[in-house]
C-alpha cells in the first residue's frame, strides 16, 4: 500500500471526492475508494489504512489528515458511502446464488492444488474480483469455504475409497489396530515379535550404518506388500496427497480409528503412498553414502598407513637422497662400491618392499585395494540387499550397458569363486573406470610358453567398480529408480501438458518463445557490456589485466568505508527505554501485531482446543523449538501448558508448512512498516550464504564437513541488506549451495520482489548463472579466486573488438547449440517456476556426469555468456563490487545473532528426525524475524523523537541493523502472559480488532445476504 501511484485519485475519482459535503467526508470517501480498489474490501477501522494512503489521498484533496481521525466506519455516511463505489465501480453484493458459485469454483480449481492460506485467499480475492463481487463478511466467507473442503473432500475420499480392494482395506486396519498410541511415543525402535509395525513405518532411517540396512528394507518391503491401484489418486497434486499423509504422521493409531471409514482408508492409502517413496529415497541415499563412506574410510586408512611406513624406515627420504646423490656423483662407477658404502644392501630392499606398487597411481591403487577389502568383509552383503531392492531404469540409451552390468551382478552374486568363469561374458565396455581397471581385469598368460596375454575378472573388483558408476550415474539421473520421488524418472521432473500449454509456461517466465530473438539478446547484451569494459580498463584505477599465467586479473581492493557515530549512544537509548525484554515476549508481541498463529491450523480435520489457550501453547512451542531449550523446559514455567500439552500442539499444529506461513507474514509485515527516510527505499536483492549448525549424527542429514572440521547440516541463509532472513532451508554440508539458492528465489512467497542474490563462490556456478538469466534475477557473485576468471565473447570475428582483454578471453559462445536446444531449456526452467522440480534435484542432473544432456550444454553455454556479463560489469563498477560485499557481509552479522537466538543444549540440533531438523530451523527463522520486526518498531519509535531528528548519518543509516541484541534476554525460565504488553506505538494499535484487521473484512449489507 505504499506506492503513490496505486494511492492517486484520476480526474474521475477526484470529481466524485469533491461531491462530499465536508472535509472529513470527502477524505474518508477517497481512502475507502482506494482501499477497495487494492484490497477488494472496505476498510472497519482507521488502524488498519496505511499512513501513506491516507497522505496521498489528503494532499490531492487539500485536506489536513486529523479530519480523517475521529470518521464512524459503521455510521450511515459510511454504508452510504460504499454503495456509492460499489456503483462507480460496477460491483455487486453477493448473493447466495454466488455463494454457490464460489464453492463450486474452489473445489474445481483451488482447493485440488492444496493452497496454503495465504495462497487461498488470494485466490478467493481473485474470484471475487473477476466476478465484480463484494466479498462476503469473514465469518459467512470463512463458513463458504469450509463447505467447499468438506464437499471436496468428501468427494475425494469416496472416488479413492472405491478403487481400494478388500484386501487393502484389511492391510490398512491391521497395520492400525496391531499399533498401539504407547508404542507410538516410544522413542526407540524395538521391533520385537509383532514384526513392523505403523510406528515403525513412521520413524526415519536411524543413520548412515550398514546395521540399519535390513530393517529399513523390511520396512519398505513392508508398505509395497499394501497393494494400491494403478493410477489411484489420478491428477491429484501432490501437495494435496501429502496434506492427508501428514494427517496420519501426525495422528496416533486411536485418533486414526476415530475417522469415518472413507476418511480413514483414503488418508491411509495416501500415507502408503507418499511414504513408500520417501522410505524408497532414504534406501538409496544411504546405498549412495555408503558408497561413499567406503571410499572415504579407505582414504583415511591409506593416509594413515603412508605416514606410517615413511616412519617404519628410519630416515627413508634421506636414503633415497644419498641414492640419488651417489649415482649422481658416481654416474660410471660400481654399485657396490659406490652405492652400498652409502646405503646397504637390507636397507635398499626394505625401501624397495615399501615401495613396490609404486609403478604409475600407486595412491589410488592403495585406496582401491582397501576399498576393496571393506566391501569384502563388511558392505557387499548390505549393498547387494539394496540392489536386489531397487528396480532400476535407464533415461537414455547412455545407461544400458550400466543396467546389464547390474543385472549380471544379480545374476551372478552367489558365484563362489574369485573370478567369473566365463570372462567374456561381464559387461566391461566403457563401464569400467580406469583407476579400476588394472584391479578388475587381472592379465595372465594362458601357458608358459606363450606370449598372448589373457585376462580374468575379479567379482568383488568388478562389483564395487560398477558400483561406483552407479553412484555417480543416479545422482544424476541417467539411472533412476522405481517408486522413488527424487530419484524417479527424469521425464517427471518437467511438465506432462507443456505441449499443450507451451504458450503458457513462455508468458509465465517473460521469454520469448523464438530461440533467435532469446539469442539476438543475450549475445547484443554480452557484446556491450565486453566492448564498455575493453573502452574503459585502460583508465581503470582499481582493475589491471596482466599477462602473466595466460592472463590474470588484479583488482585494487577498496579503502575502508567511514564508521558510524551514533548508533552506539542509540543502543543506549534503547537500552534505557527497554532495559530487558524477553525473547518469548518478542514473539508475543509479534503475534499480537501481525496474528501469525492464525496460520497454525490443526491437520486433523477438527479443532477442538480453545483459541486463547491454543495460542499460549503454540507460543511456547514455538519458542521452546526455535531457542533449542526444548518444550520440557518451557512447560516448567507454565503451570497450564504441561508438557504432554505441548507435545500434542507440536504434533497437531506445527509443522514447516504452518511456520514458514507465519513467517511470510512477519515478514511481509516487516516490509509494510519500515521507514524508508531510516532504513532506504525497499531493495529486491537479498545475501545468501550458509552456515554449519551442530547435529546428532544419526541420520541422512548430518555429515562431515571438510571446511570447518566438524560433523553437521548447513542452515542456507536469504537476507535482505536491513538483515531479515526471507527464506532459509536445511541443506546437508555437501550439497549444492546453487540448488538452495534458486529454493529461496523461487518459494520464498513473500511480498519482497526478489530478482538479485548477492553470493559467494560456493553460491555460484556455471549452471547456476544459466538458470538464474532464464528465472529472472541476477545472480551477483563474490569470486574468491577471480584472478583466474575468463570471459567468453559472441563469434570468433568478435574477439579483436576487445584487444584490452586479449589475455583473459577464452573461446567464443556456440549460440547454435543454445537455439537447438532452447524448447528444452525452457521446459526447465517451467517446472523450476512450477514446482514440478526441486532444484536440488536438477542441479545434480546437470553434473560433468552428465556431459552429454542437451540441456547441460545448453546451461553451459547461456552460463558462460551470463557469466561474463557479470563480470565485465563487477570489473567496470567499483560501486558494484562494494554493494556485493556489504551485502554478504550481513550474513556474518546474521550468524552471530542465530547463536544468540539458538543458545539451548548448547546450539546443537537434538534430533535425528529430518522433518524434526527443519521444522527447528524454520522456527529459529521465526524468532529472528519476530526479533527484527519488535527491534524496528523500537529504532523507528526512537528516531521519531524530536531529539533524535536528523541526527543520523549517512554512515550511521548505512550501518543500522535491527539486529540489535542488547536489551534482549533469552535466558531463563519465562512465564508466558498474554496480558501484559510492550509498550512500543500501542496507543495506534489498541483500538485495532484482531480479526478483522487481518483480513481486512469489512460488515457490509451481504452480511444479511451471507
Amino acid at each position: 500500500m505504499t506506492d503513490t501511484l496505486d494511492n492517486l485519485l484520476d480526474a474521475e475519482e477526484l470529481q466524485l471526492a469533491q461531491t462530499k459535503y465536508s472535509h472529513k467526508n470527502r477524505l474518508a470517501f477517497a481512502v475507502m475508494l482506494k482501499f477497495f480498489q487494492r484490497e477488494k474490501c472496505y476498510p472497519t477501522n482507521k488502524s488498519i489504512i496505511p499512513e501513506p494512503l491516507v497522505a496521498c489521498v489528503a494532499s490531492q484533496l487539500g485536506i489536513q489528515t486529523q479530519n480523517f481521525n475521529d470518521f464512524n466506519w459503521n455510521s450511515g455516511s459510511a454504508k452510504r458511502f460504499r454503495q456509492e463505489i460499489r456503483v462507480f465501480l460496477g460491483y455487486k453484493i453477493a448473493t447466495v446464488a454466488d455463494a454457490e458459485k464460489l464453492i463450486d469454483w474452489l473445489i474445481e480449481h483451488v482447493i485440488p492444488m492444496a493452497p496454503n492460506i495465504a495462497q487461498r485467499d488470494q485466490h478467493v480475492h481473485q474470484f471475487f474480483h473477476d466476478n465484480r463481487l463484494e466479498p462476503f463478511a469473514k465469518k459467512g466467507l470463512d463458513n463458504y469455504i469450509r463447505s467447499a473442503i468438506h464437499r471436496f473432500e468428501k468427494k475425494f475420499f469416496s472416488g479413492i475409497y472405491e478403487k481400494l480392494s478388500p484386501d487393502t482395506l484389511q492391510a490398512f486396519d491391521r497395520l492400525v489396530d496391531q499399533d498401539s498410541d504407547e508404542g507410538e511415543e516410544k522413542l526407540k525402535v524395538d521391533v520385537g515379535d509383532a514384526g513392523i509395525q505403523f510406528r515403525h513405518l513412521k520413524k526415519d532411517l536411524a543413520g548412515v550404518k550398514l546395521k540399519h540396512v535390513q530393517f529399513e528394507i523390511e520396512k519398505l518391503h513392508h508398505i509395497r506388500n499394501i497393494t494400491l491401484p494403478a493410477q489411484l489418486f489420478g491428477t491429484a497434486s501432490r501437495k494435496l496427497i501429502q496434506k492427508y499423509y501428514a494427517r496420519i504422521m501426525a495422528a496416533l493409531p486411536s485418533n486414526v480409528l476415530e475417522y469415518v471409514p472413507e476418511a480413514r482408508y483414503a488418508s491411509m492409502a495416501s500415507f502408503c503412498y507418499i511414504r513408500s517413496q520417501v522410505l524408497t529415497d532414504n534406501l538409496v541415499d544411504l546405498f549412495i553414502k555408503l558408497i561413499q563412506k567406503m571410499k572415504a574410510s579407505a582414504e583415511t586408512y591409506v593416509k594413515n598407513t603412508i605416514i606410517s611406513e615413511v616412519k617404519r624406515v628410519d630416515g627413508k627420504f634421506d636414503i633415497l637422497y644419498l641414492l640419488a646423490a651417489a649415482a649422481h656423483s658416481h654416474p660410471e662407477g660400481i654399485i657396490q662400491d659406490k652405492i652400498y658404502p652409502q646405503v646397504s644392501q637390507m636397507t635398499l630392499q626394505d625401501v624397495m618392499k615399501d615401495l613396490q606398487h609404486s609403478k604409475g597411481k600407486w595412491y589410488q591403487t592403495q585406496v582401491n585395494v582397501k576399498i576393496r577389502s571393506l566391501y569384502s568383509h563388511a558392505h557387499r552383503k548390505v549393498l547387494l540387499a539394496l540392489l536386489n531392492t531397487f528396480t532400476f531404469h535407464a533415461s537414455s540409451s547412455e545407461g544400458d550397458a550400466l543396467l546389464a552390468a547390474m543385472a549380471f551382478i544379480k545374476q551372478h552374486q552367489e558365484v563362489a569363486d574369485k573370478y567369473y568363469p566365463d570372462s567374456s561374458s561381464v559387461p566391461i565396455t566403457d563401464l569400467i573406470p580406469c583407476e579400476w581397471r588394472s584391479l578388475v581385469m587381472e592379465s595372465y598368460a594362458a601357458d608358459k610358453e606363450s606370449s598372448d596375454c589373457h585376462y580374468r575378472v575379479n567379482q568383488f573388483n568388478y562389483e564395487v567398480a560398477i558400483l561406483e558408476v552407479l553412484r555417480e550415474q543416479l545422482r544424476c539421473k541417467i539411472i533412476w529408480i522405481e517408486g522413488a520421488y527424487r530419484y524417479r524418472n527424469p521425464d517427471e521432473d518437467l511438465p506432462n501438458d507443456w505441449d499443450t500449454r507451451r504458450e503458457h509456461y513462455y508468458q509465465l517466465l517473460g521469454l520469448p518463445m523464438d530461440a533467435a530473438e532469446f539469442v539476438r539478446t543475450l549475445k547484443e547484451s554480452l557484446h556491450s557490456n565486453l566492448q564498455e569494459l575493453n573502452d574503459t580498463i585502460l583508465s581503470n584505477n582499481k582493475v589491471t589485466i596482466l599477462e602473466k599465467n595466460n592472463g590474470h586479473i588484479k583488482i585494487t581492493p577498496s579503502g575502508p568505508q567511514a564508521g558510524p557515530t551514533h548508533l552506539d549512544a542509540l543502543q543506549l537509548e534503547i537500552n534505557r527505554r527497554w532495559s530487558t525484554i524477553n525473547l518469548i515476549d518478542i514473539l508475543k508481541e509479534t503475534d499480537f501485531r501481525v496474528g501469525f498463529t492464525q496460520q497454525f491450523h490443526s491437520v486433523a480435520s477438527r479443532e477442538i482446543l480453545d483459541k486463547d489457550q491454543l495460542r499460549k501453547r503454540l507460543l511456547l512451542c514455538i519458542y521452546g523449538i526455535g531457542s533449542n531449550t526444548g518444550l520440557k523446559r518451557i512447560s516448567a514455567a507454565n503451570e497450564d501448558a504441561n508438557y504432554s500439552d505441548l507435545r500434542y500442539v507440536k504434533r497437531r499444529y506445527i509443522h514447516e508448512t504452518n511456520v514458514r506461513a507465519a513467517i511470510v507474514d512477519v515478514v511481509n509485515e516487516i516490509l509494510a512498516i519500515r521507514d524508508p527516510q531510516i532504513w532506504g527505499e525497499a531493495t529486491t536483492g537479498v545475501a545468501c550464504d550458509s552456515t554449519q549448525v551442530s547435529s546428532w549424527d544419526q541420520n541422512l542429514m548430518s555429515e562431515w564437513h571438510p571446511r570447518y572440521k566438524d560433523r553437521g547440516v548447513m542452515i542456507y541463509w536469504h537476507i535482505d541488506k536491513n538483515s531479515a532472513v526471507i527464506h532459509s532451508k536445511l541443506k546437508t554440508c555437501l550439497s549444492s549451495e546453487v540448488g538452495a539458492m534458486i529454493t529461496g528465489v523461487l518459494k520464498h512467497d513473500t511480498k519482497m520482489n526478489m530478482d538479485k542474490t548477492y553470493v559467494d563462490t560456493h553460491g555460484q556456478s556455471t549452471i547456476g548463472f544459466g538458470f538464474s538469466y532464464g528465472l529472472k534475477f541476477d545472480l551477483l557473485t563474490r569470486f574468491k579466486r577471480i584472478h583466474k576468471q575468463k570471459l567468453y565473447y559472441p563469434t570468433a570475428k568478435h574477439k579483436n573488438n576487445y584487444s584490452n582483454l586479449d589475455p583473459i578471453l577464452k573461446s567464443h559462445i556456440n549460440w547454435g547449440r543454445i537455439e537447438e536446444n532452447y524448447d528444452e531449456y525452457v521446459k526447465h526452467l517451467a517446472a523450476l517456476k512450477t514446482d514440478i522440480a526441486d532444484p536440488d534435484v536438477l542441479i545434480k542432473k546437470f553434473s560433468r556426469d552428465n556431459y552429454n544432456h542437451p540441456v547441460y550444454k545448453t546451461l553451459i553455454e547461456i552460463g558462460n555468456a551470463v557469466k561474463t556479463i557479470f563480470l565485465c560489469r563487477n570489473l567496470t563498477s567499483e560501486a558494484l563490487r562494494i554493494e556485493i560485499h556489504e551485502s554478504l557481509n550481513i550474513v556474518e552479522r546474521l550468524n552471530g545473532i542465530m547463536s544468540f537466538i539458538f543458545y539451548g543444549k548448547l546450539g546443537e540440533i537434538s534430533t535425528n528426525n529430518t522433518d524434526d531438523q527443519s521444522l527447528t530451523v524454520a522456527c529459529l527463522h521465526l524468532l529472528q524475524v519476530c526479533m527484527v520486526y519488535i527491534n524496528t518498531l523500537i529504532i523507528q519509535e526512537v528516531l521519531s523523537d524530536p531529539v533524535w531528528a536528523n541526527k543520523l548519518t549517512p554512515e550511521d543509516k548505512r550501518a543500522l541493523s535491527p539486529l540489535i541484541h542488547a536489551h534482549i534476554n533469552p535466558y531463563g525460565l519465562f512465564p508466558l502472559d498474554l496480558y501484559q504488553r510492550l509498550l512500543i506505538e500501542i496507543n495506534k494499535y489498541k483500538d485495532m480488532q484482531h480479526d478483522e484487521s487481518r483480513t481486512h473484512a469489512s460488515k457490509t449489507e451481504s452480511e444479511a445476504v451471507s
